[in-house]
């Protein structure tokens, strides 16, 4: 069974705790005053990210987006699970974006969407702000594994685990590699 949140009154994206121990979730209140925690991985906040960018950019949106307001966010929602799966669509008839998400555990092929919410475009460009911004704020990229690389050292698996030393800054051109 799905339940529909119809168009969300407000959303938002957080993160809690330290660069590589990172939790991140949504909070969506609905306009029929339900509220949800979807709380996700890093790279399913990367693929919504450049999702909802997609969209905004089909649909040649380009607003200032106001702020969220979820002040009045319960301390337990309503709709609380980890999100395993996540549908996104556009539907053209009202101008808003449909998020699927499906919770985790929950994938057979046929399954429905554990939640359904409709956001505005002004709430996805909220969102892609947001997640840009958490997404910013995480671990370094190796730029030739694309692992993140930990504050101490990266075994890079594309060095075939013999570069140890930290990877050089792009801009100061340095060569080093371990041998």
């Amino acid at each position: 069974m799905t339940v529909d949140l119809g168009i969300a009154r407000a959303i938002d994206a957080q993160t809690f705790g330290e660069p590589g121990q990172r939790t991140f979730r949504l909070r969506v209140l609905s306009g029929r005053t339900q509220a949800a925690s979807l709380w996700m991985e890093k790279q399913q906040f990367q693929a919504l990210n450049l999702a909802f960018a997609q969209v905004l950019a089909q649909i040649d949106f380009h607003e200032t987006p106001g702020a969220a307001d979820l002040s009045d966010f319960p301390v337990t929602a309503e709709h609380d699970f980890r999100v395993g799966r996540i549908g996104l669509g556009f539907d053209a008839s009202d101008r808003t974006v449909v998020l699927d998400t499906y919770e985790l555990g929950n994938e057979e092929e046929e399954a429905e969407a554990t939640l359904r919410v409709r956001l505005t475009p002004d709430q996805c460009a909220v969102l892609v702000g947001q997640l840009s911004d958490i997404i910013g704020k995480g671990r370094p990229l190796c730029p030739l594994c694309g692992a993140s690389i930990d504050a101490d050292q990266h075994v890079c698996i594309r060095a075939n685990g013999h570069m140890r030393l930290p990877i050089p800054d792009e801009q100061t051109g340095s060569e080093e590699t371990g041998d």
